[in-house]
């Protein structure tokens, strides 16, 4: 039962939303269909959230928070990718969400922290957010094709299975919609051509694969080795961005989505 709600509600709304977003509005409505995709069952699932001046900033649900950051996610990024307003004002409004990511998520967690221990969870959250976000928006910029939503379609089954191993929740139902949403949006190449993902696309990719990850998510789930190595997985895709393959990016993305399959493997594996 649990498994056809999950179809009925989660993944033919995703469908649906992505074919037409990306299949008939084109790949720059990336972030835009993945964010409907994403925050429709979410709302579904755990309740629509209340208005963003509603909800605490410090101790607020972390479900609503993720509502609200991957529905700016899917603005944010359609309007840097339809070129709709000035890079120089959309690049702070990407950094400052991508900040507060770890911040709003972590509201029930922070009420229990030490002060000292709040730095330190919180400063290697923003390390790994902004590393993330840096390195797929790097890499789509090199390399504007389909090796980042394939990347993160790998990241996100890996955090499916992971989070339904050890977490359970609508969080392993979001990561597994991701999945499928952005294998489907690959999958429009199919008869549209080319797949281009944009520096906006990748806004929501980042945010989505470390939001169902840290979403409702106790202190010793995350430090465990298969979260950690599921959180940092997508980072391999770095490794298609170095000098190296300066003279061969499409060699490199290749060489960095299978470094991101392995670490996603083993992270599964280690279950």
């Amino acid at each position: 039962m649990d498994l056809l709600r999950w179809i009925l509600f989660g993944v033919l709304p995703a469908l649906a939303a992505i074919v037409v977003c990306v299949g008939v509005g084109g790949p720059r409505l990336l972030a835009l269909g993945l964010a409907i995709a994403l925050c429709v069952p979410l709302g579904m699932s755990a309740g629509w959230p209340d208005w963003p001046w509603a909800i605490s900033a410090h101790h607020g649900r972390p479900a609503e928070w993720l509502w609200w950051c991957l529905a700016a996610a899917g603005v944010l990024g359609a309007l840097y990718d339809l070129k709709w307003l000035p890079k120089w004002l959309l690049l702070p409004l990407e950094v400052l969400l991508v900040a507060l990511l770890p911040w709003l998520l972590s509201g029930d967690l922070r009420a229990r922290w030490s002060f000292e221990w709040c730095v330190v969870m919180l400063g290697a959250a923003w390390g790994v957010v902004m590393a993330l976000w840096w390195t797929l928006r790097q890499a789509t910029k090199l390399q504007p094709g389909m090796s980042v939503p394939l990347c993160g379609a790998i990241a996100l089954a890996a955090d499916a299975l992971v989070l339904r191993a050890r977490a359970g929740g609508v969080a392993w139902e979001l990561a597994g919609i991701g999945a499928v949403a952005l294998g489907v949006a690959v999958a429009t190449t199919i008869w549209r051509r080319p797949f281009v993902c944009g520096v906006g696309g990748t806004l929501c990719i980042a945010l989505v694969h470390l939001g169902v990850l840290w979403c409702g998510r106790g202190e010793r789930e995350l430090l465990q080795a298969p979260f950690l190595l599921a959180m940092v997985a997508p980072l391999a895709l770095w490794l298609g961005t170095t000098k190296v393959f300066a003279d061969g990016r499409a060699t490199g993305m290749v060489v960095g989505v299978t470094a991101c399959a392995a670490c996603a493997a083993t992270a599964v594996l280690m279950l």
